[in-house]
């Protein structure tokens, strides 16, 4: 049996009158790559920033690995170093070097001594081929370096999942190739990932389940294969229809 991450308990999220989340329940396991794809508007950013409480459901419950979230069963600030955040514009620090974006969190937080912390600093950005960036400022980098720079900013935390808000739709065209490759690099090593995206060409390939939502709701669930390529529910085949 996977080990559950996240579960989602009849989760909803208000404003006003709008329902943002209407009566979302779903699971992600240990080791699954998740897309949430859906029109603009349909919750997806919502039940992503959801997630780490970056906004605190109206109605319902989240589990993280077997604890309520929302109840305050575990400290916010220890969840939060298990749940990695990669969003759509980097949110890098200005005035710090690449290395010390790295470095800051880990260290801050006692999650690795800070010898440790630049060890693996170095280590990440090698891997992604900026190591020869380390004492640049992030306004010295292009979109694809940054964006790669705030996903390797977020595994040095050693998190248990990683959850990306649309990571590419503030890069230019020519640069979310990069980006992507890193993705799919660590969605093959069994990284945990929930990602809610617009390259639906790109969740075909590397999901191992996709989430469908509209006006809230999860419309429909499954396999790449299931939702994307051969869906049933008119809604779901009309949404594809247009974008691919």
């Amino acid at each position: 049996m996977s080990e559950v991450i996240f579960e989602l308990r009849d989760l909803v999220k208000s404003f006003g009158s709008l329902n943002a989340l209407d009566q979302v329940s779903t699971v992600i396991n240990r080791g699954e790559v998740v897309f949430i794809v859906g029109p603009s508007g349909s919750g997806k950013s919502t039940l992503l920033r959801s997630l780490n409480l970056l906004e605190k459901p109206t109605a319902g419950d989240i589990l993280f690995k077997g604890s309520s979230i929302i109840k305050g069963h575990l400290k916010i600030n220890k969840f939060r170093q298990q749940v990695g955040m990669v969003f759509q514009h980097f949110n890098l620090f200005p005035n710090l070097t690449i290395h010390e974006n790295i470095v800051l969190a880990p260290v801050k937080t006692g999650r690795f001594p800070a010898q440790e912390a630049a060890r693996k600093a170095d280590a990440l950005l090698e891997r992604i081929g900026l190591l020869s960036k380390r004492n640049a400022y992030p306004n010295q980098l292009s979109g694809g370096q940054k964006q790669r720079v705030a996903i390797v900013r977020a595994l040095a935390m050693n998190p248990d999942v990683l959850l990306f808000d649309e990571p590419t739709s503030a890069l230019d065209p020519e640069m979310v190739g990069e980006v992507l490759a890193l993705m799919k690099d660590l969605a093959q090593e069994g990284m945990t990932m929930v990602v809610v995206t617009h390259e639906i060409g790109f969740a075909a390939e590397v999901a191992d389940r996709v989430i469908f939502m509209d006006h809230g709701k999860i419309v429909m669930e499954g396999s790449a294969e299931a939702v994307i390529k051969n869906a049933q529910n008119p809604r779901v085949k009309e949404f594809f229809a247009k974008v691919l």
